[in-house]
């Protein structure tokens, strides 16, 4: 063969190899393609995913905040028990802190109720007790004995002077 023969059949190879290294290439670039799309795709759910998630821990920390407003309501006693009846229908751990919360204060009102009343009562008896020290000091003093002497004498003349008539 001759020299141009060779360099023919050469570049005929080289020919050969490129077109299949172009048509590797090729298929590397519909892969990579596909793997895009695909990447696009799951890129997409879990921006939506996490956009979901992000939404509902948002509510969750508006809902924590609301336990914690009415925290501050209890201390300055204004707190209205129906202000928590959402967060206390949740099945998680924010809903049971919400229904022991107000079941809480529920029974802090009710102490405080009962508290009051005893409180009255024994105000009550404190004034029993302090009006009835007084009438005795006052019975013993010399001026209600001679009272009572000077009115025990009047009832006498009247009875007497009943009895004449």
């Amino acid at each position: 063969m001759n020299k141009m023969g060779i360099n023919a059949e050469k570049y005929i190879l080289q020919i050969f190899d490129l077109n299949q290294e172009i048509e590797t290439l090729k298929d590397d670039q519909e892969d990579l393609k596909i793997l895009l799309e695909t990447i696009t795709e799951h890129s997409t759910d879990l921006e939506n995913e996490i956009y979901e998630k992000n939404q509902i821990m948002i509510k969750y920390l508006q809902q924590v905040e609301i336990i914690t407003t009415a925290a501050a309501a209890v201390e300055a006693g204004t707190f209205e028990i129906n202000s928590l009846d959402e967060i206390s229908q949740r099945t998680d751990e924010l809903g049971q802190l919400s229904r022991v919360f107000q079941n809480m204060v529920i029974q802090i009102k009710v102490r405080e109720e009962n508290l009051r009343k005893q409180v009255a009562e024994l105000k009550i008896e404190i004034d029993q007790k302090k009006q009835a020290r007084q009438v005795a000091e006052i019975i013993q003093t010399d001026s209600f004995q001679s009272l009572k002497h000077k009115l025990q004498k009047l009832k006498q003349i009247k009875n007497d002077t009943k009895h004449f008539a």
